[in-house]
Formats: C-alpha cells, sequence, structure tokens
C-alpha cells in the first residue's frame, strides 16, 4: 500500500520529500558535526582541565602542610640549639661552674664538699670542654638523683669518672667523686648571644 503511495506522487513532489530528508539529514549530521561533537571535545577537555586542576591543587595543599610541619619542626630544633647552648659555659668557666653547679646543689638533699677545676681540654667530639672535679655526700639514691639531675641539667656534658666511698661507720651518707667534662660555648656563638642581649 505505501509502495503504491509513492508511486502515485508526482515526480516534482517526491524530488522536494527526498531533498527535504537529504537536507534534514545533512542538518542533523551537522548539528552533531560541529555542535554535538565540538561541545562533547570541549567537555573532554574541560573534565581533563579539572583533573589537572584538582592534582595541582592537592599539591599545594601538600606543599602548605609540608611547609606548616617545617615551620614547626625549625621552630622545635631552633628551641632546642638554644637549650643547648643555654647549658654550655660562657664567660670565665671556673665562675660559671661555681654558680651552676652550686644552684643545681640547692635543689638536691646532697651536700656539696668542694669544685676542682681541672681546666680546659678537647672532648671526643672535637669540642672545647671544661673540666671539673665536684666532691659531694649522700645517700646512694640522693647521690644517683644528684647525678642523673647533672646530666639532665647539661646534656652536652660528659661525665668522666665517678667514686663513691663508704665505710660502715658513715650511717647511710657516702663520699662521692665526680669528674665531668661541660662543653663550653664557641666564642662567636656567644659573641652573637651577648650581641642580642645587649640590643
Amino acid at each position: 500500500m505505501k509502495r503504491g503511495y509513492w508511486r502515485k506522487l508526482p515526480k516534482d513532489k517526491l524530488q522536494k520529500i527526498v531533498l527535504t530528508c537529504i537536507v534534514t539529514l545533512i542538518a542533523v549530521v551537522g548539528t552533531v558535526q560541529f555542535y554535538v561533537l565540538k561541545n562533547w571535545s570541549t567537555l573532554t577537555d574541560t573534565k581533563d582541565q579539572i583533573a589537572k586542576l584538582d592534582g595541582q591543587v592537592r599539591e599545594g595543599e601538600r606543599k602548605t602542610r609540608q611547609a606548616t610541619q617545617d615551620v614547626a619542626h625549625r621552630a622545635e630544633v631552633k628551641s632546642f640549639v638554644e637549650a643547648q647552648r643555654a647549658a654550655m659555659i660562657t664567660g670565665d668557666p671556673f665562675a660559671w661552674v661555681v654558680r651552676e653547679i652550686s644552684l643545681l646543689a640547692e635543689q638536691e638533699p646532697v651536700h656539696l664538699g668542694g669544685l676542682h677545676p681541672a681546666g680546659k681540654i678537647e672532648m671526643k667530639s672535637g669540642s672545647p670542654s671544661y673540666s671539673t672535679r665536684i666532691e659531694f655526700s649522700g645517700t646512694y639514691d640522693q647521690i644517683g638523683a644528684y647525678v642523673r639531675d647533672l646530666e639532665n641539667k647539661f646534656p652536652t656534658s660528659e661525665i668522666q669518672s665517678l667514686v663513691v666511698a663508704g665505710g660502715p661507720d658513715d650511717k647511710g651518707r657516702h663520699e662521692a667523686a665526680l669528674e665531668i667534662a661541660l662543653r663550653v660555648q664557641p666564642t662567636h656563638a656567644s659573641e652573637k648571644v651577648e650581641a642580642k642581649k645587649t640590643s
């Protein structure tokens, strides 16, 4: 029936219908080619750019976190170095040792007997140090606590010898002699510290 319908149509009308179909098909292909595919390509490029920018943002956030951690770490290191410098001898070594050891002994139950300077030496690390002999007395526990606190107060120091002596008549108190090498702050570092204090 349909075939008969197309045959009955005049030739010029049939040509118009075929031409309309061809133009419509060309229009559809053109729309797909120039609009849909172009937009699809743009969309794909945009997605790629978003993925790239997202990666850059994440990298930026990672670097920011790393920089923040680095600042905190540098502050910790600076604080540690300053604490170590503060525990090093500056100025007159014997006067410094007498002052610092006496201040520490005031907080301890041991009895400080005397301080004897041994002079400047060089430690295994090659840094200049000042050696002194400390004589004190106390119970074994008090002597142990004092040595521990001495090492904690001067973490860069080096205990060279410790002698504890006692007899049956000492009533639990023992005599102790400790030789310790305390680091001397390098001259250029102490000059910088002094310059900071005066300014």
